[in-house]
């Protein structure tokens, strides 16, 4: 205590606190540069990690696998077949999938959805477990780009055929045949943990094939893994993913990227990784559901394999013997994945930052906003005004009023979903800052605490939401940051506009995020996944930008007044 009482002693007599107050915002932009440094400094080589199996039990690739060239005959049958499913409703495919099941004696049954659509699964009993635990592959019949999964549900079909004739395993093996991906497969998670009477007991991991086409040879293997509102899987899950592919002798991709893209010994390619990684992260469940994403929520570590081309040196059942590898090593397992890490961002397939390492970026954004809520609290004349004078408690109403707007606003949507109406309400947000000294004004006192509150808030949500989901917190956080330069008293500026406008939740998320449909995304992703995003935009970020906006419409005349007053 007597050395800080020395410290600050000795900075009263240096006459640091004023200076320090009069840098506020220098230090609050300094906060948001050295976030975003801190994250482009994270694929340097030193900041990153190399994977490794936490499990001692998974031992992926460690025995022999059998799923070759003896299993293509019977795969071929299987396609000739499905290759002319494309003209038949899913209730018919469902059908004739479910006669091939029971032929090798797996109990099969029907998730029937009138809004998503049915859903066929089935259960291979182990013989040597106790029915408590389960592994589950899943086939949607379209995937995330709407083709005909043939190749996938012949996969499906045939590994279901080939676990049936062994008895090794001591979990159950469910099959799952959705419409799609998304809504379908979702709801059928859902549906198996409330209401199904046929369950084969906890899943302890999903797969899901995704192998568009009949061609019977690809070129490489693009592993998903990104969940929804933050949640991943098991980093050992996706490592013996990757494990399993490369010792098949298969080109791995991430996010999209091409292997030839991906070079591990290349700063920037890391640097891509990881910035698509995040990006994906914070707009999982808009964009393109690979079908993994289903399983968040419920402690189902998951991932999609996907086929790419239709031409290489890769034929259909290498890409078999990455799911019956994956099925053996996860068979191994006496408990629940626990041992490795849920919180991770790859920077290569064979390479990964921890959450210790990539957390404070979001914090130092979090201590930006704080700061420029502390520069709009006491760097002006109004520092002494008190937290219960009418100003302040004006403040807080107007603050609970945009709340409560931006509530019935998210809620509206749901019953009027019309994108018209979403531009135009958003283009009348944009002109508030312009109807000051026509329609209203603001007195300069309120302006400096409504962006005290605002930026107090965006600080205290991007706080909480770092932990759950990194990825939305820091992209929220990065792309609202331009608020705390909009000037709100005497020197609003067509800069000052243009940030404004710029730093709108739905304009933002338009130029940076998905464009197409992006009302229809985001009111579908909470509806048929429980994705978060919209209601994260409606609840934090609009209700900031709408005081910061409010506070732009400043009248002085309050400050004159006052002013005469002292004088006299």
């Amino acid at each position: 205590m007597a050395l800080l009482e020395q410290l600050q002693r000795r900075m009263v007599e240096m006459g640091l606190v004023p200076k320090i107050v009069a840098l506020l915002p220098v230090i609050s932009l300094l906060c948001a540069l050295v976030s975003t440094v801190w994250l482009a400094i994270l694929p340097v080589e030193g900041q990153y990690r190399r994977t490794y199996i936490s499990e001692n039990a998974l031992m992926p690739s460690q025995a022999y696998s059998y799923f070759r060239e003896t299993e293509w005959n019977i795969l071929r049958g299987y396609r000739s077949q499905i290759e002319n499913f494309g003209d038949l409703t899913t209730a018919q495919r469902n059908r004739q999938m479910s006669q091939w099941l029971q032929e090798f004696g797996t109990k099969t049954s029907l998730y029937q959805s009138e809004e998503y659509g049915d859903s066929l699964y089935g259960i291979l009993h182990s013989q040597r477990g106790d029915g408590t635990e389960a592994i589950l592959l899943a086939i949607p019949w379209l995937n995330s780009e709407n083709e005909l999964n043939i190749g996938g549900a012949s996969l499906g079909i045939s590994l279901a055929r080939y676990f049936s004739r062994w008895p090794v395993w001591s979990k159950n093996i469910i099959v799952v045949f959705s419409k799609n991906p998304n809504a379908a497969l979702r709801s059928w998670v859902q549906a198996y943990h409330t209401s199904l009477d046929l369950t084969g007991g906890s899943i302890e991991a999903a797969i899901v094939l995704d192998y568009p086409g009949a061609n019977d040879y690809f070129e490489y293997v693009e592993i998903s893994y990104d969940g929804l509102n933050g949640e991943l899987p098991n980093l050992d899950l996706v490592n013996i993913a990757v494990s399993i592919t490369e010792h098949e002798g298969m080109d791995v991709s991430l996010h999209g990227i091409i292997p030839d893209d991906i070079d591990d010994d290349s700063y920037w390619s890391r640097l891509r990784i990881l910035a698509r990684g995040v990006y994906r992260g914070a707009f999982s469940g808009l964009e393109q559901v690979s079908g993994n994403e289903a399983f968040s929520g419920w402690r189902i570590q998951s991932v999609t394999l996907k086929a790419h081309g239709s031409s290489g040196s890769n034929d259909i059942t290498t890409f078999g013997r990455i799911p019956e590898a994956m099925f053996r090593s996860i068979n191994n397992l006496l408990e629940k994945f626990h041992q490795s890490f849920f919180f991770y961002i790859l920077v290569a397939p064979r390479y990964f930052v921890s959450i210790s390492s990539y957390l404070p970026a979001a914090i130092v954004l979090s201590v930006g906003f704080a700061v420029a809520s502390l520069n709009s609290l006491i760097n002006n004349q109004y520092q002494n005004l008190s937290f219960f004078s009418p100003c302040s408690l004006i403040a807080v109403l107007i603050w609970l009023s945009s709340m409560l707007a931006s509530f019935i606003v998210s809620q509206f949507f749901f019953y009027v979903p019309s994108t018209s109406f979403f531009v135009l309400l958003t283009l009348m947000m944009c002109l508030i800052p312009l109807g000051g000294g026509r329609l209203w004004t603001i007195a300069e006192p309120l302006s400096h605490r409504l962006q005290c509150y605002a930026f107090l808030y965006m600080s205290l949500v991007t706080t909480s939401l770092m932990m759950v989901n990194f990825s939305l917190a820091f992209v929220v956080g990065l792309l609202a940051f331009p608020l705390t330069s909009v000037k709100s008293y005497k020197s609003f500026s067509l800069k000052s506009y243009v940030l404004l406008v710029l730093s709108h939740p739905f304009i933002s998320i338009y130029l940076f995020g998905p464009r197409h449909e992006l009302l229809r995304k985001l009111l579908d992703a909470w509806e048929e996944l429980g994705c978060w995003t919209w209601f994260v935009l409606c609840l934090t970020w609009l209700p900031s930008w709408t005081l910061v906006a409010l506070s732009a419409n400043t009248s002085t005349k309050l400050d004159l007044a006052v002013t005469h007053k002292k004088n006299q």
